[in-house]
């Protein structure tokens, strides 16, 4: 005698039905439902109950863990199909049918003749919708994983292109992000620190993976170091700008200046009267005038510019009050930067005299 029964909680319908049935549940649900009815199944098929599974999707897409619960059910002869259907996936119009005769709907069926043939509609709609379908046969035994990048060294916003092939697995991770993936396929993305990508392949008895490093060179603001010699130490010593102009400094007639410079970058530096410059290296000069150095360093991602200016003062009279008020600030300013240049050099001779006298009483 055939039966039909419609129900708006299918799953537990099906989870009382299968452990009454006699010989055969045939089932058409989706991934979520079958990890809710998944204990019921294991129970049914310890009881030699034949179960045929249609498993609804709109992906081809197989996370690991349903992977797993299948290779538990086709160890005990279940058979499970991955059917892929955008129509059956939103409306879920899922059903089971059991021996043959009970049909349970999760929706409101059309009209229909008699429960007899509604059941053998869908048992046919079953049967075609199973032999059209994937059939779920698990792959095991070794990984193969080819997982590469572009570019290995970038500076930050730059793009990069992560490219991979696989065989033999159910499911691809991309780490850190997580990323799901087909079996083949690349990703470009933009990258703005130091990265490990690890890919992971996955079948039903084994998993391998495999990094890619890719470091980000951070650009910091070049940056240049200004002494002058002094003639006393016979060495040199470290000035600072003015406080009125950044990049200004201030030094006498006929003292020797050194520029120095460590950039670690990639990129070009030059500079407007020296033209191209390695990017370690010093410049040294007589100042006999005003002097202005206008340095720029091109990378990938910027262009950098630097202006270093020199005030040349030909004797200590700007160390006299200057009663101009136009020139007041500037001139306190550049005497503040000549008085530090000096403080500096007197400090260092009093060291070195102190030091020879302890030096001599020992």
């Amino acid at each position: 005698m055939y039966r039909f029964y419609q129900t708006f909680d299918l799953n537990s319908e099906i989870e009382k039905e299968l452990l009454r049935a006699s010989y055969l549940a045939q089932i058409m649900i989706d991934e979520f439902d079958l990890f809710m009815i998944s204990k019921h199944l294991f129970k049914a098929l310890n009881q030699d109950i034949n179960i045929e599974i249609v498993i609804i999707s709109n992906t081809p897409k197989k996370s690991m863990k349903l992977v797993n619960l299948c290779k538990r059910l086709i160890d005990l002869e279940a058979s499970i199909y991955w059917a892929m259907d955008d129509s059956l996936f939103t409306n879920e119009d899922y059903f089971a049918i059991f021996d043959k005769e009970y049909l349970i709907c999760g929706s409101k069926q059309s009209i229909y003749e008699n429960p007899e043939t509604l059941l053998r509609s869908k048992n046919d709609f079953f049967n075609g919708l199973a032999q059209s379908s994937q059939r779920i046969n698990l792959l095991s035994g070794n990984i193969e994983i080819e997982f590469n990048v572009d570019k290995s060294i970038v500076f930050a916003q730059e793009y990069i292109t992560l490219k991979w092939e696989t065989k033999n697995t159910h499911e691809i991770i991309i780490y850190p992000h997580g990323w799901e993936v087909e079996a083949q396929g690349f990703k470009t993305i933009k990258i703005n620190e130091d990265t490990k990508f690890t890919l992971e392949g996955k079948n039903k008895d084994k998993s391998l993976r495999k990094s890619v490093f890719v470091r980000v060179l951070k650009e910091n603001e070049i940056d240049f170091n200004v002494d002058v010699y002094d003639s006393i130490l016979k060495d040199f010593i470290a000035i600072e700008p003015t406080l009125t102009e950044q990049g200004l400094y201030a030094a006498f007639l006929n003292q020797r200046i050194k520029l120095t410079w460590n950039i670690p970058m990639i990129g070009k530096l030059s500079e407007s009267k020296l033209g191209k410059l390695t990017l370690k290296g010093s410049h040294e000069f007589i100042l006999n005038q005003n002097e202005t150095f206008l340095f720029t360093f091109k990378s990938i991602n910027k262009t950098q510019t630097k202006k270093i200016s020199f005030k040349c003062f030909y004797d200590e009279s700007f160390f006299e009050e200057d009663l101009e008020e136009g020139l007041k600030t500037e001139k306190l300013a550049q005497k503040q930067a000549l008085n530090r240049q000096k403080w500096a050099s007197y400090l260092i001779r009093i060291g070195v005299k102190l030091f020879n006298i302890f030096k001599k009483k020992k």
